[in-house]
């Protein structure tokens, strides 16, 4: 027993000198190395020189290992073996390096002799075994490693840059995979333990993670099992690099969240067509991410822009629709809703550009705030008019009856939109309402590139005409629109108008309220009708499309009340006729439109009000 302990001493004894000459002459190389100028003068050069050297001695120093191993300690063993390999590892990763960058023929034929000393040392690695009968070709690691080898200067195809984390404890394996990633264009960040690499994960986000298994602290599986549980961190790929063969815990490490697993020395054209893969693979599940999220962020927009004209139920139906947002229209009976602002033009123009924003913003605000309330779309603005539409794109049963609440509800919003000016030292305004209901073409109306959502027909221009008739505080409808209605109604005295595009007067009814559900009423005339002691004489005008007829009508203004006037004269003129009234206000004149003609005379509405209008009405009571 003691002859066979002394001849496996003197085995170790003999394998450590075997293993010791290559690393002494691989330190010697090195050394010599670092007198040559083109390497001294090269501080990259020269640091990969240093860290050759920094690894023979630490390999050299392991050696002493050898000596306290007993017959049959494979454990030991093989640790001791995985370190060495690490060593030759670095010592091969960097003089590839150097052979590459290096021009210098003294330098290059010492590195040369320093790659011979390393192949020698892993030749003579590769028979180290407990037993000295082990052959070098039935070990698996080795083989690996002599591909690993051949493989750091092959496939020089292009890759993905990527910022990739490097994370061990050993400090000479994480800078030679640097160099090699740093070689591949990518990025390297670097982490020598479990903890630092969570929080480099967190911080940096990078594109890819290489994994060390065996590391003090937390382990490489601990770090998987907090990656797995992290919903940021678990998106990014993770290569487990251990240097121990290990099928059970490669599996292990799959299903703890691992992309991939492989062996330590990694073979570096194997390790470049993982991780190549796994960038892709990445690289299209960033785009698909980046896609959802721009799809998010396009309905968000949506919403944005749509939620300010339409109800939040309508903008979720159209997105959910396929086909919400093609081209191309459908026949629909629709209300149209049509608002405006009576005598803007002469506001506009008295205000300066800012003011007269700021007035239009106060007013649209709250009248888009009450169209979506009652489930309206709000189709577009132009200048001070509102075209609203109930029943396209949702078509609903109660289409006509929400509109006609809604028109109401608008003209008893007009106080808070009033209330509003006058705090910001703005005019108060009015605003007329006309609403018909008939069949449109509804539907996305423009080209590919600029589309809106819009409602087309007679029955559109209509509305217009109808709403061209009102003064402001009022809402008339057409007769389609007063049938249409299933609510109860509170109306005034219908009035016949002949419309442009109609054969026979139209009965316009003015709307003053509506029933339940809405119960909504407008208030009443504040004032009676006061008569003149002695009549006014006043010349009118016609307005014909913003034109002014030469002709002057002579008249009386026999009553006032409000803002309304009652005149005898002018029985030529037509019902709704806008005119200009000469006589009231000195040389000035005031806009009015002629509302209704009766057995008692012409019964008018000044619409340019302003105090200059008020004071002049006041006057004559």
């Amino acid at each position: 027993m003691q002859t066979t302990q002394r001849h496996f001493s003197e085995y170790l004894e003999g394998t450590k000198q075997s293993l010791a000459e290559p690393l002494a002459a691989i330190q010697s190389e090195a050394a010599a190395l670092k007198q040559v100028p083109a390497i001294s003068q090269d501080t990259g050069m020269l640091a990969d020189v240093e860290r050759i050297s920094q690894a023979a001695a630490e390999m050299t120093a392991s050696l002493e290992v050898l000596l306290e191993l007993e017959p049959g300690d494979e454990t030991q063993l093989a640790r001791l073996r995985h370190n060495l390999r690490n060593g030759v590892g670095v010592v091969d990763g960097y003089a590839d390096i150097l052979l590459e960058d290096s021009e210098d023929e003294s330098a290059l034929s010492r590195l040369r002799t320093l790659r011979q000393q390393s192949r020698l040392l892993q030749e003579r690695l590769d028979m180290l075994a407990v037993a000295p009968q082990k052959k070098a070709d039935d070990d698996p690691i080795a083989a690996i490693f002599r591909s690993f080898k051949s493989g750091l200067k092959a496939d020089k195809r292009e890759s993905i840059s990527a910022t990739i984390l490097v994370v061990d404890d050993n400090e000479s394996s994480r800078e030679l995979l640097a160099h090699q990633l740093q070689r591949q264009d990518h990025t390297v960040i670097e982490a020598a333990d479990g903890k630092r690499c969570l929080e480099v994960m967190r911080s940096a986000a990078p594109d890819l993670v290489l994994l060390d298994l065996v590391m003090p602290d937390m382990n490489g599986y601990e770090v998987l099992q907090a990656i797995r549980g992290d919903e940021e961190l678990r998106r990014i790929p993770v290569v487990v690099i251990s240097g121990v063969q290990d099928e059970e815990g490669a599996i292990h490490c799959i299903d703890a969240g691992a992309s991939d697993y492989l062996i330590k020395p990694v073979n570096a054209t194997l390790l470049k067509a993982r991780l190549g893969a796994l960038l892709e693979a990445k690289q299209w599940q960033d785009r698909e991410r980046q896609y959802l999220a721009e799809l998010e962020k396009s309905q968000r927009f949506i919403r944005k822009v749509f939620g300010r004209y339409l109800s939040n139920e309508i903008v979720q139906r159209l997105l959910d629709d396929s086909d919400g947002l093609k081209l191309g229209g459908q026949r629909r009976e629709v209300t149209i809703l049509m608002a405006d602002i009576r005598d803007f033009s002469t506001i506009s123009r008295d205000l300066e550009p800012e003011r007269c924003v700021q007035l239009l913003n106060n007013y649209l605000a709250i009248m888009t705030e009450v169209i979506q309330r009652y489930r309206g779309t709000v189709d577009e603005f132009v200048g001070d008019g509102i075209l609203a539409i109930f029943g396209a794109p949702v078509s609903e049963d109660d289409d006509c009856d929400r509109a006609l609440a809604c028109a109401v509800a608008m003209q008893l919003a007009m106080g808070e939109v009033n209330r509003r000016n006058a705090e910001q030292g703005l005019p108060q305004i009015a605003i007329g309402i006309g609403l018909n209901t008939g069949d449109v073409v509804a539907g996305n109306i423009g080209s590919e590139r600029r589309s809106k959502y819009g409602v087309v027909g007679h029955n559109v221009n209509l509305a217009a005409r109808v709403e061209s008739c009102t003064v402001g505080g009022q809402v008339l409808a057409s007769p389609a629109t007063i049938a249409g209605a299933k609510v109860e109604l509170l109306t005034g005295q219908a009035v016949e108008v002949m419309i442009k595009g109609e054969a026979v007067p139209m009965p316009l009814s003015e709307v003053l309220g509506v029933g339940l559900p809405y119960d909504l009423v407008l208030p009443s005339p504040v004032t009676e009708w006061q008569s003149l002691v002695s009549p006014r004489s006043v010349q009118l005008a016609v307005l014909t499309d913003k034109r002014l007829a030469d002709q002057r009508i002579e008249a009386q203004v026999i009553a006032v009340r409000g803002r309304d006037i009652q005149v005898l004269g002018a029985e030529s003129l037509q019902v709704p006729s806008d005119v200009c009234i000469y006589g009231l206000t000195g040389d000035d004149a005031l806009y009015a439109k002629l509302l209704s003609i009766k057995e008692g005379g012409l019964y008018l509405s000044v619409t340019s009000w302003d105090s200059r209008a008020e004071a002049a009405l006041s006057a004559l009571q």
